[in-house]
């Protein structure tokens, strides 16, 4: 089925438009870990929140260079032979280096967009000192970014 590579423009509009990816980092003695999280696009970069330990925050720290990709299925196509029968998706792989956010007005303010990204829009009281405090936000600077589309055929013209 035919392919077709994502303008610059059109991976970052995905990635601004989707809220769940697959972190791929890797550990001092090189074995790949892959986590799924929820993250936010936001001015240029991803973010993500986790807790202040873990197993992705000890590769991070051992090797900051990450991987993240966005995926979306968006139809199942079906044929009569099994080898024909192909998905219509829309993937983003991101490369970049992932450094932890430390000033807290800065993580509040980040939590805030993120919460309310996932809520739909929907406000919230803003973000306590102390919540952001205790939460670890990870920003992905973007050092570049490759997507693809499998579309449908383009219909043959008259």
């Amino acid at each position: 089925m035919p392919q077709k590579q994502l303008t610059q423009e059109e991976a970052i509009a995905f990635l601004a438009g989707e809220t769940l990816g697959h972190l791929a980092t890797v550990d001092a003695g090189g074995a790949p870990y892959i986590t799924p999280l929820h993250y936010l696009y936001h001015e240029g970069v991803l973010y993500f929140h986790c807790a202040a330990t873990g197993r992705k925050l000890e590769n991070i720290a051992a090797n900051p260079r990450v991987c993240f990709a966005v995926d979306r299925i968006d139809k199942a196509v079906f044929r009569e032979n099994a080898c024909q029968c192909s998905t219509r998706y829309t993937s983003v792989l991101v490369f970049g280096t992932a450094e932890l956010v430390t000033e807290v007005p800065r993580k509040a303010a980040l939590l805030q967009i993120f919460t309310e990204k996932l809520a739909g829009g929907r406000s919230f009281p803003p973000i306590p000192a102390a919540a952001a405090a205790a939460c670890t936000v990870v920003a992905i600077r973007i050092e570049a970014v490759h997507g693809k589309r499998n579309v449908d055929p383009e219909p043959p013209q008259p």
